[in-house]
């Protein structure tokens, strides 16, 4: 037999993973590879076969392109292999970029074909109608039924506020501390005169209205009081930087769950009874205000110290200093890790339903009791609810840490 026919007969031995993923590798004694996909082939037919023969049509689809990428990946790689075995082939690297190729190519198509399941049988799921019929109580909670539906108006209060602290950012942005903090300040006052009345003296509106009122709150108010906290653990006073670490270390130690029955069962003693959105706002502040407060410490502390003692060469006071040279510089850096906090703050909101708050997690508490048969169904939509702000704020997030001194 001469050398050509050899060749020629060694090659067929990789064609055999074409029918039998894997089985080519074996032969050529490639153990690892032909494992992979000996036991890919395993877990994928029994998954995609049966698709193939009854699913949806897209899912037949995304199914059948699965077994081919798998049948003809794991050939084409055998026989990359075995050339390269027989000399055939001198560059490795492509054998290695074949398998990657195809790898990546069956990898994507299961995630596609396991999301294109789910995604019908979520949506085949029965309840989705009743769910749906529910929306507007999701939304904002028992503000559009007829008792209260006059004051559904309200809600616009949320404008000032976006506009005003947009217009403050901007203004920021542009070294102008003193318009852009009265711009914000306006927004904050108009929104609260408008929304107020659906907060006191009863909670008329809910779900994830309340959720965005309950972040708010305790964003804007976290954030000074963090600030203050922040700066008193860098303070070179030993009283003011103790009290600031015994208050930042106390609330970052326990869970937020005790904090609010803290607030919840102690504050009536001092306000008297109907206080519960107060004790739940309170408690959003103290805690995540301990967070700020270390995020402001880490700021201040990553500035240069050629910051500090060029501005007292100069002969401002530690207070001029801090106020009008460190602090504006820290808070440029600091606004990536701050909008990532209060997105945690928004998802803490869920856990103040333990006391009867109707924000969107207690409201789908709520319908859950009326419509038991869809569990499911109620918090898919809740889940989506929170992912889609916190995903947005997210966003904004990354485009701050983009435009920000240290990104640049």
């Amino acid at each position: 037999m001469t050398v050509a026919s050899s060749s020629r007969a060694s090659v067929g031995i990789g064609a055999l993973s074409f029918l039998v993923p894997g089985a080519g590798q074996l032969a050529l004694g490639s153990s690892l590879l032909g494992v992979q996909y000996l036991i890919a082939a395993l877990l994928l037919w029994p998954l995609a076969w049966p698709v193939v023969q009854s699913g949806p049509l897209e899912g037949r689809i995304l199914a059948a392109l699965l077994l081919l990428s798998l049948h003809v990946g794991a050939g084409i790689t055998a026989l990359e292999g075995e050339k390269r075995q027989k000399g055939l082939e001198s560059d490795l690297a492509r054998v290695g970029r074949s398998y990657r190729l195809w790898s990546n190519v069956i990898a994507s198509l299961t995630v596609l074909l396991l999301l294109d399941l789910f995604a019908h049988w979520v949506l085949g799921l029965p309840n989705w109608g009743r769910v749906f019929a529910s929306t507007q109580q999701f939304f904002v909670g028992r503000l559009f039924s007829d008792e209260y539906n006059a004051e559904a108006w309200r809600l616009w209060g949320f404008a000032p506020a976006i506009v005003g602290l947009s217009a403050g950012w901007f203004l920021f942005q542009r070294k102008r501390g003193v318009p852009a903090l009265a711009s914000s300040l306006i927004g904050v006052v108009l929104a609260a005169v408008l929304l107020w009345p659906l907060l006191f003296p009863t909670q008329i509106v809910g779900g994830l209205a309340m959720s965005l009122i309950l972040a708010f709150l305790g964003s804007v108010f976290s954030l000074p009081l963090g600030v203050i906290f922040g700066v008193g653990r860098t303070s070179s006073l030993p009283v003011i930087r103790g009290i600031s670490s015994v208050y930042v270390e106390f609330f970052r130690s326990i869970p937020f769950v005790a904090v609010i029955f803290l607030f919840y069962l102690n504050l009536p003693y001092v306000l008297g009874n109907n206080t519960q959105f107060q004790a739940v706002v309170l408690a959003l502040v103290i805690f995540t205000s301990a967070y700020v407060a270390e995020i402001v410490r880490a700021g201040i502390q990553a500035l240069p110290k050629g910051q500090t003692e060029a501005a007292r060469s100069l002969g401002l006071s530690g207070t001029q200093t801090m106020l009008s040279v460190v602090l504006p510089q820290a808070l440029q850096n600091m606004i990536p890790p701050l909008v990532g906090q209060f997105i945690s703050l928004f998802k803490d909101t869920s856990l103040t339903s333990i006391v009867a708050v109707l924000e969107l997690t207690g409201v789908a508490r709520g319908i859950q009791n009326r419509l038991s048969a869809a569990n499911f169904e109620i918090f898919l939509f809740t889940a989506l609810l929170y992912f889609g702000v916190a995903f947005g704020l997210s966003r904004i997030a990354d485009a701050l840490e983009r435009r920000s001194p240290v990104a640049r």
